[in-house]
């Protein structure tokens, strides 16, 4: 599978909770470098610390709106919208970097304005 193809097979799973998708497109090995949280190593930590933040946004959709890809690394533009537990709306853009082995996420830094996000939060 090409790395495009993986990445949004990658975003089909995100939006659709499917796990066991996300989990055939990871690296069992996977270096997750969220934003403004710790690095994870592992796809099931990944997948853990994904199921974590869609409890706090049960309503969540990532629209990749740009595609990036040389060599093994795709970089895609994203817009956020969804809403908290609680009803709080939020929407954003982020900058995901995916780096790829053996046809598999095997890096993948996720960047966006975390202190906008607190604040969007906060009301």
């Amino acid at each position: 599978m090409s790395p495009l193809k993986t990445v949004e097979d990658y975003f089909a799973a995100l939006n659709a909770e499917d796990w066991d998708l996300m989990a055939s497109v990871l690296h069992p090995e996977l270096r997750l470098i969220p934003s403004g949280s710790r690095p994870r190593t592992g796809a099931d930590k990944a997948i853990a610390m994904f199921q974590k933040i869609f409890e706090r946004f049960p309503v969540h959709r990532d629209t990749p709106t740009r595609f990036l890809e040389a060599d093994n690394t795709v970089v895609v533009e994203i817009s956020f919208s969804g809403a908290t537990a609680e009803g709080t709306e939020v929407a954003f853009d982020a900058v995901d970097i995916f780096d790829f082995d053996d046809g598999r996420i095997r890096r993948l830094s996720q960047w966006f304005d975390t202190a906008a996000l607190a604040a969007a939060l906060e009301g």
